[in-house]
């Protein structure tokens, strides 16, 4: 499981350099001024807070969508901060297994997490084929193919006739890579809608898997790792696809 700020913080405090502060504002209230324990104090947070929970903070925010979500589509916004949520609730259910639950759950809780990077990496990558969409102007290789079309109606010689024509099939494998880009899209988004629903299933039988409502607990977490499994495995197939794409 990742670790949360709680945890970022208390192994951050432990660490030698905020301990070495922590040391040297003690002695200097002591020896020196009283008052020394505020900033002292204030500075050792500081230091704790930014390579604990802060740390912790950064590295989420780089398995999001990208930077800057302002330009992606609303499709993949919404289900990068719905697919969080339902995992990050999922997470926080498993945590509330005890005993023998808890450890007949630990590989459910590890194939959650994996299925997250999965569905993360794929919204990342579906994102950067949007992003090639929004830097192409379609309009204007139309534009361009017609000019090359009239063009070439009009040339007499054979090998100028022969470049135009390579360049007319250049750009339109460029239209055609496009279009294919806008289904690829929405087919991820619709990938998307599945493993909300799958994962929505399997948080329900988390919840009564922690619960005890299962008699036959084993077999009750054997059914989510079987359906985990298959949905990394389509999410893995339409990365797979997403990766072929050539962008250029």
């Amino acid at each position: 499981m990742r670790e949360t700020e709680s945890q970022a913080f208390w192994r951050a405090a432990l660490r030698p350099g905020p301990l070495v502060v922590a040391a040297l504002t003690a002695l200097g209230a002591y020896f020196l001024a009283p008052w020394l324990m505020v900033p002292g104090a204030l500075l050792y947070l500081l230091i704790v807070y930014s390579t604990g929970p802060a740390r912790v903070r950064r590295a989420r925010l780089h398995e999001e969508l990208g930077l800057d979500l302002r330009d992606a589509p609303p499709g993949l916004k919404r289900w990068n901060t719905v697919l969080r949520e339902t995992l990050a609730r999922i997470e926080l259910d498993l945590k509330r297994g005890e005993g023998d639950n808890a450890r007949i759950l630990r590989p459910v809780g590890d194939e959650v997490e994996a299925l997250g990077d999965d569905i993360r990496r794929l919204i990342r990558q579906a994102y950067a084929l949007h992003r090639y969409l929004n830097n192409t102007n379609v309009a204007m290789i139309n534009a361009r193919v017609a000019q090359l079309e009239a063009q070439i109606a009009t040339t007499q010689d054979d090998f100028s006739r022969q470049q135009l024509a390579e360049a007319v099939e250049a750009l339109r494998r460029q239209l055609a890579n496009c279009e294919h880009i806008r289904v690829l899209i929405g087919r991820t988004e619709a990938t998307l809608e599945n493993m909300q629903a799958s994962l929505q299933s399997i948080g329900s039988s988390v919840v009564k898997l922690t619960a005890g409502e299962f008699t036959d607990v084993s077999r009750a977490s054997q059914d989510s790792l079987e359906r985990l499994s298959s949905a990394r495995s389509t999410v893995s197939a339409l990365e797979d696809v997403l990766e072929q794409v050539e962008l250029a």
